[in-house]
């Protein structure tokens, strides 16, 4: 019987996460149609000549995460830790 219950629990979390699915799907879709059309029309105006390149804003803001994230581990190591015995 547990093992039932759990197979129906699951079964009705997948259920659930269908329609969030197919909405991130759409959502997805639009996004990238609306960047194409205005990469392909030329409707944007680029500063610099790498803003032309195709997915230049997509890995721009991956890198820039990724620094944000590793600038922050580093501030967090210099200023906000202390040494095993602080308290003692």
């Amino acid at each position: 019987m547990k093992g039932e219950e759990k197979d129906k629990a699951r079964n009705d979390r997948r259920a659930a996460a269908r329609p969030r699915a197919w909405l991130l799907r759409v959502l997805l879709a639009v996004l990238v149609a609306e960047v194409t059309v205005t990469q392909y029309f030329g409707l944007g105006h680029p500063y610099f000549w790498f803003e032309r390149l195709p997915g230049f804003a997509s890995l721009y803001g991956f890198f820039s995460c990724v620094a944000i994230i590793f600038v922050s581990k580093l501030l967090g190591k210099l200023f906000i830790s202390r040494k095993e015995d602080y308290y003692d």
